[in-house]
């Protein structure tokens, strides 16, 4: 018992004294460094295809990206084709099966990706160092033969349209199709969903005349990314890629903007929560203003520590997980903030995010606090430039926007050359409450009433 005794007293004691123990700040961070980009190379095949080799890393591994500018903008009628031509180049070729493509991937240490975005879309491959020539033979293989067979057709679209079912009857994804009807109006960046019977209307032939006429030369490069054996790579691409068709450059027309000062409300009945989206289209990355911009959304909404997720989340428990973004499109860019809230709080909610926006207008930020901004913003840059396809993904943001390379070096003190006037004034200039459209899902019986009581919110959309 006294033994007990004894450990308790000292646990006490040691528990105390650490307690009052003046506490130990970290350590403060580095200046923020510029990223430095190894040294690239490129080249063109006759066909226009241009292909850029990108040393990276001491891990035996390559990435492998022929990325094309084409996507769900180049759609037209035929909605989601892009998606299927895409899913199809997976399913098999004149001479390989999908279980040979799969196979293959294998050996070489990877497997085959794709993806299909808006402007762009992408055919990929990991693999260890050693393949990097086998893998460029696979990639062209399944770019140039594909079989896009009738069955294999039917299978994709059916996934596709049970995906797009389930997208379809969430709340995050009616507010966004709501708002990019109301910002694009007819231009193909308003389709978020693609319409069933348009997908259902697609043919295997027409899948194989969109590839042929899309994924071309004049719209691909091809990225080489990691270890390898530059020679041995440039061998195989221009044997693999040689027959790619030259094809035409894409054209994007710039969106003519609708919708401002414009409220749409979506009921859905006795919903426990509402969907908030709140924005407004803003300059694309090409302007000068772009960064600034970028830093003054991460203060106000687009990062954990932000100003109205502090608000909304942390102080009032709104909220679980706000946030706001720069969406960015070729020749067009939107920002808004969106938030899943308790239905009772709607109009709360909104009030303070208003609230935010003004204090961020009127009010010049503090040093320490857009001190502390900048260096999220700086690090979290350099982190996302730290693996091989994150450097893919740079450069052809870069090129999707038509910006120098320099930028990617330079971006970090871009970043900590912006003002905490500047950020205000930013605030003031692009984000004009009287031009945002406001889309809400939620129960009409319980949130109509707030957000007409609200006299600000009502002010706005009179």
């Amino acid at each position: 018992m006294f033994n007990y005794l004894s450990i308790f007293l000292i646990v006490t004691m040691l528990f105390v004294n650490s307690a009052k123990a003046e506490k130990q700040l970290p350590p403060a961070g580095g200046e923020a460094k510029d990223f430095v980009l190894a040294q690239t190379s490129s080249i063109e095949l006759d066909n226009g295809l241009r292909v850029v080799f990108v040393p990276y890393g001491n891990t035996p591994k390559v990435t492998l990206r022929l990325v094309s500018k084409l996507g769900n903008v180049d759609d037209g009628e035929m909605h989601a084709i892009a998606d299927l031509s895409y899913q199809l180049m997976t399913e098999g070729t004149k001479s390989l099966s999908a279980l040979d493509i799969a196979q293959r991937a294998a050996d070489m240490g990877g497997q085959v990706n794709t993806s299909v975005g808006s402007n762009s879309s992408y055919l990929q491959m990991d693999v260890l160092s050693e393949f990097v020539g086998d893998a460029a033979t696979l990639l062209g293989e399944l770019v140039l033969n594909s079989n896009f067979k009738s069955e294999d057709l039917d299978r994709a679209r059916n996934n596709f349209l049970r995906e797009l079912s389930v997208q379809r009857s969430q709340a995050q994804g009616l507010a966004a199709e709501a708002f990019n009807k109301a910002v694009f109006g007819d231009h193909p960046y308003a389709i978020t969903f693609a319409d069933d019977n348009k997908v259902k209307a697609i043919t295997a032939e027409a899948v194989k005349a969109f590839i042929q006429q899309n994924l071309v030369a004049k719209r691909s490069i091809l990225y080489v990314s990691g270890k390898f054996t530059q020679g041995k790579a440039e061998q195989a691409i221009k044997q693999a890629f040689a027959h790619l068709p030259t094809g035409t450059e894409q054209t994007i027309t710039k969106p003519v903007y609708q919708g401002a000062g414009k409220l749409i409300f979506i009921p859905r009945e006795n919903a426990p929560q509402s969907t908030i989206r709140f924005g407004l289209p803003v300059v694309d990355p090409s302007h000068a203003d772009y960064i600034g911009l970028q830093l003054m959304n991460t203060l106000l909404g687009g990062a954990f520590s932000s100003r109205i997720t502090s608000n909304i989340r942390e102080d009032k428990g709104y909220t679980y997980s706000p946030g706001s973004a720069v969406s960015t499109r070729v020749n067009s860019a939107l920002w808004y903030e969106t938030a899943d809230v308790t239905a009772e709080s709607t109009a709360a909610a909104l009030q303070e995010i208003i609230n935010e926006i003004s204090r961020l207008q009127n009010e010049v930020p503090g040093t320490a606090e857009i001190d502390g901004f900048k260096s999220y913003m700086s690090g979290l840059y350099v982190l996302q430039n730290s693996s091989r396809t994150a450097i893919i993904n740079q450069l052809w943001f870069l090129e999707s926007h038509g910006l120098p390379l320099s930028r990617l070096e330079t971006y970090v003190q871009k970043i900590n050359t912006v003002s905490a006037e500047q950020v205000s004034e930013l605030a003031k200039k692009y984000l004009k409450l009287e031009e945002m459209t406001l889309v809400v899902v939620g129960d009409a019986a319980s949130v109509k009433p707030q957000l007409a009581a609200n006299k600000q919110i009502a002010a706005l959309y009179q």
